[in-house]
């Protein structure tokens, strides 16, 4: 229902938008030009119409028009060379008004001939008044101009029997103002804005359903990342946005679209997978706590349904609970290192501790030398660092060397060795043992891991975390661990760190 009101607003869509905004530029655009074209042309008209009125002064006999301002002729009532609707005032030099002509005799036929009279008052209202436009009460818009008018003369005198020309004067006998309708000016003017408002909603209308036909192309992409897109929200995360010709920009969307596709896809792939693993670890959690539970609670009833238990019977009852109950710490222990861990990766990127191996020995020999019995460790470390906190360091080879022994036979031997080179530190932990399987080789590392039966648990070993501990600090320090066994010629845990850490 919403996809659909929004297909049913097409304002609020791409292709809307871009029309309106192009609507409105070529609004405003011939607005503009409508403009500046009505100005030049209603100055080019007023311009001819002032030239034309100039003109028709012109047509007059200067010393006719000489006779009538000194009144040895009197006005005549038209004057045949002046245009339709045009009125002449005649002023004397010191402004008075002397007479009004026109083309012909007012009459009620002429649509002029109401005009006369106004024209005869606003000459006399205002005398000279130049380049003015009046309208009249027949709402008729009239041309005002005002021209002084000269009497051109020359004086000559006779020299040896010869006329030459000695001077040319001008004198000024009066001024003319012209009044002259402008409705054929007017009659222009609104043609052409007839014409500019007709072309103006052609272009309107003609750029519109261009511009939808030219738009509809470029934008399809868009329009298949849309529909697709809704797919994916529905739920079907492997559809991707095919690639196909487009712009620069809808390209370079796709290309995002795709990449946080591509990461939201391993996202979710890695937290089933996490949350598969937690499943799996809480069972076998579960498991690993419940057998010495188990146990200790047996005891315990074995102990209460027989209140008078002789004392060996109770030392051994004790002995079992105390291992067991040692079997428990060490697993808390372990789960709660793995979580400190698991907390701890990328919170401190920019801390780089450093510890010398030789240095963590002496404390961790006595340790490791009760659970050695008939075992030989051979000690190779030289004076090298890693990248790990001393407890961290200890835990390592701790772990690598318990889970050697589990799996060294008596008499067998252990090696723990340093080396270094130019691009990395390493740390190997080798036994001469059963060796792993080569099925199990890829799983070690995963907690309570057990491997084949071969290396299932013996009395007093570990409950499978060891190697995840091991693995989960070398990881959280920018290192590696690789390891290569054989079944029957043993085992070598290398753990590497680059130099430059």
């Amino acid at each position: 229902m919403e996809e659909a009101g929004v297909k049913a607003h097409w304002k609020d869509s791409l292709t809307g938008k871009l029309l309106v905004r192009l609507w409105l530029s070529l609004l405003l655009v011939s607005l503009i030009m409508g403009i500046i074209q009505y100005q030049a042309l209603n100055q080019f008209l007023m311009k001819g119409e002032t030239q034309d009125l100039q003109a028709q002064i012109g047509s007059f006999d200067v010393n006719q028009l000489n006779l009538w301002l000194g009144h040895e002729q009197l006005f005549p009532k038209a004057w045949p060379s002046l245009s339709t609707g045009v009125v002449v005032g005649f002023f004397s030099p010191d402004k008075k008004l002397k007479g009004i002509l026109t083309r012909q005799e007012v009459n009620t036929k002429n649509p002029y001939a109401l005009e006369k009279s106004f024209f005869q008052k606003q000459i006399e209202k205002n005398s000279l008044r130049t380049n003015a436009i009046l309208t009249s009460p027949k709402g008729i818009r009239y041309m005002v101009i005002s021209v002084p008018i000269y009497l051109n003369y020359e004086t000559t005198a006779n020299v040896t029997g010869q006329n030459s020309k000695l001077a040319s004067n001008n004198t000024l006998i009066g001024y003319a103002v012209l009044s002259a309708p402008l409705t054929q000016i007017n009659n222009i003017l609104y043609h052409q804005l007839q014409v500019f408002l007709v072309s103006t909603l052609f272009i309107l209308v003609l750029g519109g359903l261009l511009t939808f036909y030219i738009l509809k192309k470029p934008l399809q992409p868009l329009s298949r990342m849309s529909d697709i897109s809704g797919k994916i929200a529905a739920g079907n995360y492997t559809l991707r946005i095919p690639h196909e010709p487009a712009a620069s920009e809808i390209t370079h969307l796709r290309s995002v679209l795709n990449q946080m596709l591509e990461t939201l896809n391993r996202s979710l792939a890695t937290e089933t997978e996490a949350k598969e693993q937690m499943a799996r670890f809480i069972g076998d959690a579960s498991h690993e706590l419940r057998t010495p539970l188990t146990s200790i609670r047996g005891f315990l009833e074995i102990l209460l349904r027989n209140p008078e238990t002789d004392t060996e019977t109770l030392t051994s009852a004790h002995k079992s609970m105390l291992v067991e109950t040692e079997r428990l710490i060490n697993l808390t222990e372990d789960l709660l290192t793995l979580n400190r861990l698991t907390k701890h990766i990328g919170q401190d990127p920019q801390a780089k501790p450093e510890t010398f191996v030789q240095n963590i020995f002496p404390e961790l020999l006595p340790l490791l030398k009760s659970l050695l019995e008939y075992r030989t460790l051979d000690i190779q470390v030289d004076e090298i660092s890693l990248p790990v906190e001393p407890g961290e360091l200890k835990q390592i080879i701790y772990n690598l060397i318990h889970n050697a022994i589990q799996h060294t036979p008596v008499n067998g031997k252990i090696t723990i060795k340093t080396e270094t080179n130019d691009k990395a530190k390493f740390l190997c932990v080798t036994d001469n043992g059963e060796g792993i399987a080569l099925q199990d080789l890829p799983y070690i590392f995963e907690r309570f891991y057990r491997g084949s039966r071969s290396r299932e648990r013996k009395a007093g070993s570990g409950a499978g975390l060891g190697l995840a501990i091991v693995w989960e600090i070398v990881n959280l320090r920018g290192g590696m661990i690789d390891v290569e066994s054989k079944q029957g010629e043993g085992t070598t845990f290398a753990i590497h760190f680059p130099s430059d850490l």
